[in-house]
């Protein structure tokens, strides 16, 4: 007897069965469960403060989570290192979960961070958050956690008011302070496990030349400590932003000694004395001894310097942050 052809089955797609589709829901239910939701509702502080006063900032945050945990709270701010914040903040906060004030302590830079590869939370937040658009490099992350850990149940909403008093320096500057709130299972894994924020820019009236995070640095002076008596170099970036110099062929610095007495020396000429160097890009640098620019006598002493920047003909000038307020420079030894 022949025997018949053997029937193979067409190709084609492959039926899912109710094991497969359970599997997926199953999956699907594991990320749902795992997850979680950490929002800064809102940042509440002051627009300045005096120099060596207590910056105190407030923090409204909703934590709401689909799965049981236990884990310590976190709160890092992003503030310039003149603050040493690891010695002169404190960080407290009440929640819906807790009863009174519970207090946070600085995780030791160095500490790995959960889930993050290794990286401590000061490197893993400057890497991941950023810096909030502060153009100087003299800022740190520094992160607390919760002196305690608590145990938060599934579906839970949670409210916290985190409060934050840090001692500022008695420097003279502008700041963009960031802030951020996760837990120390999640780390910042996903961007759903954490909120971060970052102010506008925070005055410090303080003392000495403003120290200015957040305008592009058309100006500077160097060295920053230095006498009357010593030689610096004054630079003008007409490359960071647009100004009136932006098609100047020729660039003039016009500025003024400030004697310790108050007088106000004042040489402000198209001269070679006062025209500056091109480097290319628009950017430009002229090297001065103010004792003999002034002609100062033994007995003068300069305690700074106010200064802007004209063209050949003197008619357009730039000042502090591309207007026409002068830049200003205090004389200071280290």
């Amino acid at each position: 007897m022949q025997e018949l052809p053997k029937q193979h089955k067409p190709k084609g797609k492959r039926k899912i069965t109710a094991g497969v589709i359970w599997k997926i829901v199953g999956a699907l239910l594991l990320l749902i469960i795992a997850s979680c939701s950490i929002t800064i509702n809102n940042v509440v502080m002051p627009s300045s403060v005096n120099g060596g006063e207590i910056l105190p900032v407030t923090l409204n945050v909703t934590i709401e989570t689909n799965d049981n945990q236990t884990s310590n709270f976190m709160v890092a701010v992003l503030v310039p290192k003149v603050w040493k914040v690891a010695q002169n903040a404190t960080i407290t906060f009440t929640s819906d979960i807790t009863s009174g004030d519970q207090g946070m302590s600085v995780i030791p830079a160095g500490s790995p961070a959960p889930q993050g590869g290794g990286l401590d939370w000061p490197t893993l937040l400057a890497n991941k958050i950023g810096n909030g658009g502060n153009l100087l490099p003299d800022y740190e992350w520094v992160a607390f956690y919760s002196n305690t850990s608590y145990s938060v149940v599934a579906n839970a909403t949670i409210h916290a008011t985190v409060s934050i008093k840090i001692k500022t320096s008695t420097d003279n500057l502008l700041f963009k302070p960031g802030f951020c709130v996760a837990n120390s299972t999640d780390g910042l894994s996903s961007s759903d496990r954490y909120a971060a924020s970052f102010a506008n820019c925070f005055r410090v009236n303080g003392q000495g030349d403003l120290i200015d995070f957040c305008n592009p640095q058309i100006s500077t002076v160097d060295p920053r400590n230095s006498l009357d008596n010593d030689i610096i170099t004054v630079t003008f970036d007409g490359g960071v932003q647009s100004t009136a110099l932006d098609n100047a062929s020729q660039v003039y610095l016009c500025i003024a000694g400030i004697t310790a007495t108050g007088d106000s020396l004042v040489v402000c000429t198209q001269t070679d004395d006062t025209k500056m160097t091109a480097l290319g890009l628009n950017k430009w640098q002229k090297d001065i001894w103010p004792h003999k620019l002034f002609n100062l006598t033994n007995n003068q002493r300069l305690t700074g310097l106010r200064y802007y920047f004209t063209d050949g003909a003197g008619a357009n000038k730039v000042g502090y942050a591309g207007g026409a307020t002068p830049f200003t420079f205090t004389f200071k030894c280290q």
